[in-house]
């Protein structure tokens, strides 16, 4: 083989796209021999994509109308804590080592893994790394404290406040799985949305409050 076909090789290898995070996903439920699996093998597995998994996960409940009070709240915890991650330049789940050991069993996992698959497979032929300086670390952490004001707005209980918040949040999580910058900025511009949203909101119902009494 003659250098340059070598450096042709060579260079396809580089450009060449990881798997995909729903090819990711069912490898990594397939292959669990084990009863139980923790969070931190979940992490482990899910590599740098596990944050941005994750933060999509977690914003799908608040995008709809609680049917639960302050249900809202609960799972826009999580969402708190994953922005904080971003703002800090972590793109792997730092967890206390009780909450790290905390496991599920294998056979919920396997059951489960290949329904988020599928959904995640439908969104990614939509994702491919572009705008790359805005998934840059200095970027995510910018984008970090986006998502973290969100999530607060998105865990406020402030009726139908938190939907276009959770909705950004969502956009935001599948830009960061594939390193999306312009799938990043539709979330911080619907984010920016869901603000001004979340605003009026809260001025209707500070009138209204001011009217009834």
């Amino acid at each position: 083989m003659t250098p340059d076909a070598e450096a042709g090789e060579g260079q396809s290898q580089d450009q060449k796209r990881p798997d995909r995070t729903s090819q990711l996903l069912r490898a990594f439920a397939e292959n669990l021999d084990t009863e139980r699996v923790s969070l931190a093998e979940i992490d482990r597995g899910l590599g740098d994509r596990g944050l941005g998994v994750l933060m999509a996960i977690f914003a799908v409940p608040n995008i709809f109308p609680s049917t639960v009070p302050f249900g809202n709240v609960i799972t826009g915890i999580p969402m708190i804590l994953l922005a904080a991650h971003l703002v800090l330049g972590w793109r792997q789940l730092v967890l206390p080592g009780s909450l790290a050991r905390r496991s599920m069993a294998a056979s919920t996992l396997k059951s489960f893994a290949p329904k988020l698959a599928s959904v995640l497979a439908r969104v990614e032929p939509l994702l491919r790394p572009r705008l790359t300086i805005v998934s840059s670390p200095v970027g995510e952490r910018i984008i970090g404290v986006v998502a973290l004001i969100l999530s607060i707005l998105s865990a406020l209980p402030i009726p139908f406040g938190h939907m276009v918040p959770a909705l950004a949040l969502m956009v935001i999580g599948l830009g960061l799985i594939e390193h999306d910058g312009a799938a990043i900025l539709v979330g911080a511009a619907l984010g920016l949305v869901g603000a001004v949203i979340f605003a009026l909101v809260v001025f209707g119902l500070a009138q209204g409050l001011n009217h009834f009494i």
